[in-house]
């Protein structure tokens, strides 16, 4: 019984192992598998986003469009949409549950939820049509992909603790590890906001020098951050730096400070590294950015979506370390700002597992 017992245990643990290995960031699907009848098929591709006017936002449909170009290029037909919520979660919800049920089993999205509440009700409008769906940054801890397998395939986020952290490293290290900030935090109740709130609180723990004179939500947006910047200083005109939770915010801090004649004098550090930002580091008016690189989030998580549908990615079989997971972020300063304004991003969508960072 002992041997039995044994046998049955070795097993299921060889088995649990050589599905682990099974999934890499090498792990590739052959286009030439796809049945006819999948490329013959009309697939319908959305985004769900809150507005085109944030620069880094605006890179995800971007990020679809370059998945289509390889759609192209195997043959296979599809029509592309853009969900704009205007940052209503009512209004995302509905966009999302009309599109699924228009497109059916045939429908693929990228979401980036409004806020943590919503990630479930968009997934369950994606899975009760029988599409598939990946969702980006915002959800509960406690609900996730495995929740609606197969049809809620991934959700990914890049290391909002890390980038918030490494930021305002960065920042405090310029400023010599003391002195006064302002801090413009993003959309309150949004998982990228908090987490890279997180981050800045323990970088200010590790430089007690570190005063913050004012704190306050721009909501992801450049005009509200010009406002908080332009007041703010009006009573502290001695700050040394201003920590932006991402760069459409930090572009506005920088506006505001440009009226004063401090632009390139204030410390400014932001997230997402988008074209304005990296060039303004490059020039030496900010600082530091992050680069979390909507073009292959909205790229590749449309084509995770895909590969289900077309049956080749058993989304069942894969690990949940493969259903949750982080993307890399890159810092982008004065050295390598040039670089990455000129580079040319090769997306290799037979690997969809390649843009997983941990």
């Amino acid at each position: 019984m002992k041997k039995i017992l044994f046998a049955v245990v070795l097993v299921i643990v060889m088995s649990v192992a050589s599905v682990a290995c099974a999934f890499n960031k090498d792990f590739t699907l052959d286009p030439s598998q796809i049945p006819q009848e999948k490329l013959d098929t009309t697939v319908y591709m959305a985004v769900s986003i809150r507005g085109l006017e944030n620069p880094y936002i605006a890179t995800i449909p971007e990020g679809m469009k370059m998945f289509g170009e390889f759609l192209d290029s195997i043959g296979q037909k599809y029509e592309v949409q853009v969900l704009d919520s205007g940052g209503s979660n009512d209004r995302e919800v509905d966009n999302m549950r009309q599109f699924a049920a228009r497109a059916g089993g045939n429908a693929l999205a990228y979401a980036d939820p409004n806020e943590n509440a919503i990630a479930y009700p968009l997934a369950e409008a994606m899975a009760d049509a029988g599409g598939f769906i990946g969702t980006v940054w915002n959800k509960p801890d406690d609900v996730g992909p495995m929740d609606l397998t197969p049809n809620w395939v991934i959700h990914t986020s890049a290391d909002g603790v890390a980038m918030g952290y490494g930021i305002s490293v960065e920042m405090f290290k310029a400023m010599g590890g003391k002195g006064k900030i302002f801090v413009v935090e993003g959309m309150l109740g949004n998982s990228a906001a908090i987490e890279r709130a997180q981050g800045l609180e323990m970088a200010l723990a590790e430089y007690p020098e570190i005063e913050v004179a004012y704190r306050d939500t721009g909501n992801w947006l450049t005009g509200e951050a010009l406002t908080l910047v332009e007041t703010w200083y009006n009573t502290t005109p001695d700050v040394g730096g201003v920590w932006c939770a991402n760069d459409s915010m930090a572009i506005g801090a920088m506006q505001a400070l440009d009226k004063v004649g401090k632009k390139g004098e204030v410390f400014v550090v932001g997230v997402d590294a988008i074209t304005d930002m990296a060039e303004a580091i490059r020039d030496g008016d900010g600082l530091v950015t992050m680069a979390a690189n909507g073009y292959l989030q909205g790229g590749y998580t449309l084509a995770l979506c895909y590969w289900a549908w077309t049956g080749l990615l058993d989304v069942a079989a894969l690990p949940p370390e493969y259903r949750v997971f982080k993307t890399p972020a890159l810092p982008i300063t004065k050295d390598n700002a040039e670089e990455w304004l000129a580079g040319v991003m090769n997306f290799d969508f037979t690997k969809p597992f390649s843009i997983k960072a941990d």
